[in-house]
């Protein structure tokens, strides 16, 4: 099994529909292009990635709180986002800021076995996510 990469929120309800869908479509576009990439050959890893999307006054509530746990091989990545850009933002801009966030979880790549390979993969993914996302999903709103 690949390098797995699960996700959930910590949302605002205005935001929560759109980060939703974001969510849905990254997630299984991620899972797809890790399987089918050198970082297939990190078994049992797992990225849990569960941000934080709320109005900058609440950030105080709930801080980011990225960890790693070298025994269980899970990068929990837990940071802020921009909350505007799930209540305003286009389908485009949200799938940006969603990954924006998962790109925060490449400096911890090594300390769950990752090779360079396996990094560059990681950055190779992200670097064509949105583009690919988004125009697989033509219904969305791209502007």
């Amino acid at each position: 099994m690949p390098l797995v990469f699960w996700a959930s929120a910590e949302v605002f309800q205005p935001a929560f529909e759109a980060f939703n869908r974001a969510r849905l479509a990254a997630e299984a576009h991620l899972n797809a292009a890790f399987a089918a990439s050198a970082l297939a050959a990190l078994d049992g890893k797992q990225i849990r990635y569960v941000p934080i999307v709320m109005p900058v006054d609440m950030h105080d509530r709930y801080p980011e709180r990225s960890r790693l746990n070298r025994k269980t091989g899970v990068y929990d990545c837990a940071p802020h986002l921009d909350y505007e850009v799930f209540v305003t933002g286009s389908f485009e801009e949200q799938i940006r800021e969603f990954m924006r966030g998962v790109a925060l979880s490449r400096s911890h790549l090594a300390d769950l076995g990752a090779s360079s390979e396996q990094i560059a993969a990681f950055d190779g993914i992200l670097s064509e996510a949105t583009e690919r996302i988004v125009a697989e999903m033509p219904h969305e709103t791209r502007h």
